[in-house]
């Protein structure tokens, strides 16, 4: 490729848009994995979460997060030995085993959550009012372009 081609395909707005969004991407993952895992990783700080409002399965916490029931064995079996979660047989049906945050598990979400929304203001806090409406109003956007994309 010439340079001029090279030089006009690197000055196209999607070549910028797709760099931007690699590296917000790679960084604020780093920055939030580095504040995370001194308690926990991401996959299990996302399970605590949503655990966060009662007893859930194995199967509702790996449909919501769209995973295979395996994964979340596994992350499973590592809370559990951390205290953070504990199972116990479904009283309605005792094939069933349910996972609920132990008091150990309830106090660390809290913690972990608020890590995460002094993170996320740290983060959006350089944007006006009306400038993180008109991120949140283009970024749904996009995100519905790339779930309607993925159904098909």
């Amino acid at each position: 490729m010439g340079k001029r081609k090279e030089r006009k395909w690197m000055d196209n707005e999607l070549y910028k848009l797709e760099l931007i969004f690699r590296n917000i991407y790679r960084k604020m993952k780093e920055q939030f994995n580095s504040r995370m895992n001194e308690y926990v990783t991401t996959n299990e700080y996302m399970v605590l979460k949503l655990m966060y409002n009662g007893k859930m399965r194995v199967t509702d916490l790996s449909k919501t997060l769209e995973v295979s029931a395996s994964h979340i064995t596994s992350i499973t079996d590592s809370l559990v030995q951390k205290n953070l979660i504990e199972r116990s047989r479904s009283s309605k049906d005792r094939r069933v085993v349910d996972l609920e945050l132990t008091t150990e598990g309830r106090a660390l979400i809290k913690n972990l959550n608020q890590i995460t929304s002094n993170y996320m203001q740290e983060m959006f806090g350089v944007f006006t009012d009306d400038e993180k409406k008109e991120l949140i109003t283009l970024l749904h956007k996009l995100e519905k372009q790339l779930f309607n994309e993925t159904k098909e």
